[in-house]
């Protein structure tokens, strides 16, 4: 029988739902810990641990051994305000780690480039670059990552060839008529610096093949939320 224990850490919010009556089940991203599970109880009757939001880092303490954790108190740390696009995307970065992030698997260096990641999304010029980067990133530090100097041969990746993913090797030689990345486009992936649309678009793509063999069937609900904010600002309806 596993025995209970208190634990701390400062952790961010990246979904809750409710749970029987009056609780709710919160996931957080924490610093030493990764992404636990915590039981707050009696939250939704109102009082402090009701006002656990995204986006805003808390001390938090806790109790208990096993998937689920009972939250025992919850102090306001730093936070960030993101209106519009730019909270969509921060959605997005959490259902990202929901969605590969098993929990009680300690991640200090994800919980580092979260937080760089929320800093650059208020710049609508570098939110792009942002969360490519982030992607890019979170495989890394999972052990997903594909290299970005080398092709599946181990060649150097030469700027102006033409590369495609292969999920099992890594880059390889695109043939005519696929999509393809370009050498210069992987350069600007690793290096962050973003100067052309062609670069936005092939980075684009390149990761949502990276990203698809962990993300599972259930499609994200940030991307269906960004094309109905941008129809609105579009004046779509």
């Amino acid at each position: 029988m596993a025995t209970s224990r208190r634990s701390q850490d400062v952790g961010v919010v990246l979904h809750r739902r409710p749970y029987r009556e009056t609780s709710l089940i919160v996931d957080c991203l924490t610093e030493r810990h990764g992404r636990i599970g915590l039981v707050a109880k009696g939250a939704r009757r109102g009082g402090r641990q009701s006002r656990l939001e995204p986006l805003r880092e808390y001390a938090l303490s806790w109790t208990g051994a096993g998937e689920l954790h009972t939250l025992s108190s919850a102090e306001p740390q730093r936070g960030v305000t993101l209106q519009g696009g730019a909270a969509i995307c921060a959605l997005y970065v959490n259902e990202l780690l929901m969605r590969l992030l098993a929990r009680d698997d300690p991640q200090p260096r994800v919980y580092a480039l979260y937080w760089a990641c929320l800093d650059r999304l208020s710049d609508a010029t570098d939110r792009e670059p942002a969360l490519r980067g982030f992607e890019y990133r979170l495989l890394e530090a999972l052990g997903y990552a594909f290299s970005l100097q080398v092709d599946a041969n181990g060649a150097a990746v030469q700027l102006d060839q033409a590369y495609r993913l292969d999920a099992q090797d890594g880059l390889v030689h695109a043939e005519p008529g696929e999509q393809a990345i370009s050498g210069a486009t992987l350069r600007a992936l690793e290096t962050d610096r973003w100067e052309t649309h062609q670069a936005r678009t092939e980075v684009r793509y390149l990761m949502r093949m990276a990203l698809a063999p962990y993300l599972g069937t259930r499609p994200l609900e940030s991307p269906r939320l960004l094309k109905r904010l941008r129809q609105m600002e579009s004046g779509g309806g």
